[in-house]
């Protein structure tokens, strides 16, 4: 399922022109978040993905979205 929202993740990136080092720091956040908790809901994964993302754009982005 990782594998299936990091995908998702690209494409939203490439959607919004985000740089690569976002999408890089988005990633490590989720890994970060999983690596601590243990029973995810597959509908969860998803908001997860797309929270770590607009975190990691406003660390990273001029303009975030």
């Amino acid at each position: 399922m990782r594998a299936i929202l990091v995908d998702w993740l690209i494409e939203v990136c490439e959607v919004y022109r985000l740089h690569r080092e976002t999408f890089y720091l988005a990633v490590d956040f989720v890994d970060r978040y999983l690596s601590q908790t243990k029973n995810i809901q597959k509908q969860v994964l998803q908001l997860i993905g797309i929270s770590a993302l607009f975190i990691a754009a406003k660390y990273e982005e001029i303009y975030p979205p």
